[in-house]
């Protein structure tokens, strides 16, 4: 078995038991952790608390926090025809998609070690916790915005996914507009929208940001037997200079290969030295797989803020479907109500039920092999 595979098998297990110790131990502790008001249940943690009535009521009842109400109405419920169409696409594409061709959308779960790199879960976290938390933040707003007290509010803990949650009184939640609900929904919904796109231009998203950053060419592998090869220049290299010339991008390598037959490369080793080697490339190639260098600080921004703008488009686009237990759900439940009265409610629990089933057979497809 291939060393790679080994550590990754290896840190899979540690990830495993280290879950289960963890929930194995909360759960002893259970009825210690009640008197803070902590309830345990197998791995899922609650903490709720009597919150504070009117949530900064000077800017929630501003006439620019009313605006952005009024907006998210129609906005909610694009995102919700949005998360419809992309559920839809996502069944048809791979049901009529070709062996071993590759989706262009697929519904896969986070599953650490198994979907995503155990590198990233930090990442992860933090930008479902900060996403979540302002999505709330914004409910209860717009609660004060309407005049309906919050209840409660709270943090929670499912598997290893952070949450959080606010509660409007019931009785001023049901007593007031059609509207009124309707912002109070679809405030928590468009917010997510709003952090995808502030978060986009500082992610990887988008395809110049790599090289506007970068400080040098990384070489990540080397073509045996090429002239690279023949120089000892190994992956992990980072060149700096070549010829005398700064090096930052691609295309600037690619340039001054294209003018010299024989190069002097200047690299930074792995051990942090600088080193000078020459290498003759009489086809102006020198063998070597690249990438762009950004500094470890910068990569943890942009990793961050990629995984940023992912939660929040999939929260805007998801959450806003109606999928039962989502905001989207409750926003077409309200507006039903309010076309067929009583009735609404049962046609709207019948839609959401038939869109949860289509988006759990859109996960399947996307899970299944395809070879």
């Amino acid at each position: 078995m291939p060393l790679a595979v080994i550590r990754f098998v290896d840190s899979l297990y540690l990830f495993l038991i280290l879950f289960v110790i963890f929930w194995i131990i909360v759960y002893a502790f259970k009825k210690r952790l009640e008197k803070y008001n902590l309830l345990v249940y197998p791995f899922f943690i609650l903490w709720r608390k009597k919150s504070r009535e009117y949530w900064f009521p000077k800017f929630s009842r501003s006439k620019i926090y009313k605006v952005y109400e009024k907006l998210a109405i129609p906005l909610g419920f694009l995102l919700m025809i949005g998360g419809i169409a992309t559920i839809l696409y996502v069944v048809i594409e791979m049901l009529t998609i070709k062996p071993n061709q590759t989706p262009t959308i697929a519904l896969r779960p986070i599953i650490p070690g198994v979907t995503i790199g155990f590198s990233q879960l930090p990442y992860i976290l933090l930008a479902i916790g900060v996403s979540v938390a302002i999505h709330e933040i914004f409910h209860a707003l717009s609660a004060t915005s309407n005049n309906v007290k919050v209840k409660n509010g709270g943090v929670l803990l499912l598997g290893i996914f952070p949450g959080a949650f606010v509660e409007p009184d019931d009785n001023d939640f049901n007593k007031t507009t059609t509207t009124a609900r309707l912002k109070i929904i679809a405030a928590g919904i468009v917010i997510n929208l709003i952090l995808a796109l502030i978060s986009l231009p500082l992610s990887f998203e988008l395809p110049y940001l790599p090289s506007a950053l970068s400080k040098g060419i990384e070489i990540v592998g080397v073509v045996p037997n090429s002239p690279a090869y023949n120089a000892s220049i190994s992956s992990g290299d980072i060149i700096y200079y070549v010829n005398g010339f700064r090096v930052t991008t691609l295309n600037q390598l690619h340039l001054i290969l294209e003018k010299y037959s024989n190069v002097i490369i200047t690299l930074r080793l792995s051990n942090g030295t600088f080193h000078n080697v020459s290498v003759n490339i009489p086809n102006h190639l020198l063998g070597i797989y690249v990438t762009y260098y950004i500094p470890d600080y910068l990569l943890s921004i942009l990793t961050f803020f990629t995984w940023l703008f992912i939660v929040n488009f999939s929260l805007a686009l998801f959450n806003a479907a109606p999928l039962v237990i989502t905001d989207g759900g409750k926003l077409l439940t309200e507006a039903l109500k309010k076309i067929f009265g009583e009735n609404g409610e049962k046609i709207s629990f019948y839609v959401q039920s038939v869109v949860l089933l289509i988006f759990i057979f859109a996960i399947f497809l996307s899970n299944r092999p395809l070879g």
